[in-house]
């Protein structure tokens, strides 16, 4: 069984993480916000997260267009995927499909009552236990 895995979510200006230590349970952590394209705040961010957390993996939500076809941000991804490799190279990173992750997360927001204006603080990090749920289903791991 896979654990101890962080999920990121990379946006222009705000990284979400969520966490799993277990390898079935998911924890959302706090999103990260930083000024747009200064991805080398992301990296200190998950710096200060790998202070208290042991993490094993790296799972980062590639994004796609629907059709599956690379988008504005996959290439951007794909240089942070870099900037990872070459900050943590102990750490193994895979790569998750997160087409409407943010959609799908927003829903499981609103389920739990959060309208729109109280999600913009947690989005985030709720698009990236959506990402970091599929990568362990992938897996073949159950998630709660």
């Amino acid at each position: 069984m896979i654990k101890n895995i962080l999920a990121l979510d990379l946006g222009k200006g705000s990284l979400g993480m969520a966490i799993s230590r277990s390898g079935m349970f998911v924890t959302l952590l706090e999103n990260l916000r930083f000024p747009a394209t200064h991805y080398e705040e992301a990296i200190k961010g998950i710096r200060k997260v790998l202070e208290v957390e042991t993490v094993e993996h790296f799972v980062i939500g590639l994004p796609l267009f629907p059709s599956g076809d690379p988008c504005e941000m996959t290439p951007i991804v794909e240089e942070f995927i870099v900037m990872l490799q070459e900050e943590f190279p102990n750490i193994d990173i895979a790569k998750q499909d997160e087409r409407n992750s943010t959609v799908e997360a927003a829903s499981l927001l609103h389920d739990a009552g959060k309208n729109a204006k109280k999600q913009r603080k947690t989005i985030d990090s709720a698009a990236a236990g959506v990402i970091l749920r599929r990568y362990l289903k992938s897996l073949g791991q159950d998630v709660d």
